[in-house]
């Protein structure tokens, strides 16, 4: 995403809201494309391959999880999804699908804004104190920043970026109780407002990925009214 404006694509079927969204984001510096439906979205995705894929979760033909299903695991871009949803299991699918982060309606522009420098920055790999060379090791497990690999007794785990990212920033901290608003901070530079179920979420997928989905978990410990922590042991 280096050396151009990025690319972004808004698929949102309200057609005023999809308008606004793409004058405020030209206004930003982005080179902004849209689509009212998820067949028109899924279109420009694979012709016109934007940097960023700004997708709302209802949408006429199909919705947005449908339209990352047919483009997974082509499409490697950013995927902020917009909803009005408050559902726990759509959101989980969401980011099994790969959804970096979610935004919820009614929109507030500076909080989009906010997440999209945060995402851009995670994609290049900007995020505070991650940048290093060296492996992390704990327990059976094994992360490569330089490759970006993930490993568990040698066998490689494909991880999103966010899950890799989480991964990356538990185990160069193992032992250590991690406050929600510490990993939003650090992963996506913004304040942690309390309400935010994106690392839950990812924690999650994260888990499931690593076979460790029901408690009492064996790698990433869930400390109660606190966080999250790797288990060293």
């Amino acid at each position: 995403m280096t050396g151009h404006l990025p690319k972004l694509l808004i698929v949102e079927d309200d057609i005023s809201l999809n308008r606004m969204m793409s004058e405020a984001l030209q206004g930003q510096g982005y080179r902004v494309n849209s689509a009212t439906s998820g067949l028109q979205g899924l279109k420009l995705v694979r012709e016109w391959q934007p940097d960023i894929l700004l997708l709302d979760m209802m949408l006429p033909n199909f919705n947005g999880l449908e339209l990352l299903r047919q483009t997974t695991p082509e499409y490697r871009g950013i995927v902020l999804m917009i909803t009005a949803s408050d559902r726990p299991q759509l959101e989980e699918q969401a980011f099994d699908l790969g959804v970096h982060d979610y935004i919820q309606k009614p929109l507030r522009p500076h909080i989009l804004f906010a997440k999209l420098k945060a995402l851009i920055r995670l994609a290049q790999g900007q995020t505070n104190e991650l940048t290093t060379s060296e492996f992390y090791q704990v327990q059976n497990l094994k992360l490569d920043p330089a490759s970006r690999q993930f490993f568990i007794d040698d066998e490689a785990v494909v991880l999103t970026d966010a899950e890799f990212a989480i991964a990356e920033y538990l185990m160069a901290r193992p032992g250590v109780v991690l406050a929600r608003s510490d990993i939003v901070a650090a992963l996506r530079g913004i304040e942690y407002d309390g309400l935010d179920r994106a690392i839950d979420m990812r924690i999650s997928s994260l888990r499931k990925k690593m076979d460790d989905s029901v408690p009492p978990y064996k790698y990433i410990k869930t400390v109660r009214s606190r966080g999250y922590m790797l288990a060293d042991v």
